[in-house]
Parts: structure tokens; sequence; C-alpha cells
């Protein structure tokens, strides 16, 4: 399967181009490296806070970091929905297609 681009996958981008561990990365934020995996792995959201210290740590604007958290949240639930009402399950390809969106819309005009 390809890379699915949502604010885990950026997440991770920003923190191996600053050469950050998971670890690292934590303590910077002063939480548990746990979290910086399950934000990575997308099951989980990073806080206001937190993601205002994300913003300063990789020196992006904070409304970047939060656009993908809620581009990416928009569209799962926009697939989900459809599937709930055909009654099937969101494939690997509708995960792949709400990156590519989400990459798109994300980029500087």
């Amino acid at each position: 399967m390809d890379e699915v681009y949502d604010f885990g996958v950026i997440l991770q981008k920003l923190r191996k181009e600053k050469g950050f561990t998971q670890e690292q990365l934590a303590r910077l934020i002063h939480k548990e490296s746990s979290i910086i995996s399950r934000y990575e792995k997308g099951l989980q959201n990073p806080t206001f806070e937190t993601v205002k210290e994300f913003a300063a740590i990789f020196n992006v604007s904070m409304d970047y970091l939060a656009e993908q958290i809620a581009i990416t949240k928009n569209l799962i639930e926009a697939f989900r929905k459809k599937n709930i009402s055909t009654f099937q399950k969101m494939s690997a390809e509708h995960y792949q297609i709400i990156g590519k969106i989400a990459v798109e819309l994300s980029k500087d005009k």
C-alpha cells in the first residue's frame, strides 16, 4: 500500500527532517514516546497545545499542522458516511485517495 498522507505522515516527515527520534520529540513536548507513535500512526490526534508545541519545534505555522488534522478528519468522515449508507468498509484505496487529496489541499499556492 502506498503511503497515506495525513497528519501522522506529516509529523513523521518533519520529525525525521529534524533528525529527532520519537523519544527525543516526546521529551521536547513532555510526553511519553508512545504518544508520538500514536500520532504518527493516526491512532490519536494531538491537542491544540501539542499542535502549538509542534509548530514551534518544526518552525511551521499552527494553521499548517491543524489543517492537516482537519482535512484528514473531514475526508475520512465523508468516506465513512458514504460507506455506512452503502454498507461498505473503507478500502486501502479509499485511504490513499484521502491522503492524496489532503496533500493537494495543503500545498502552498
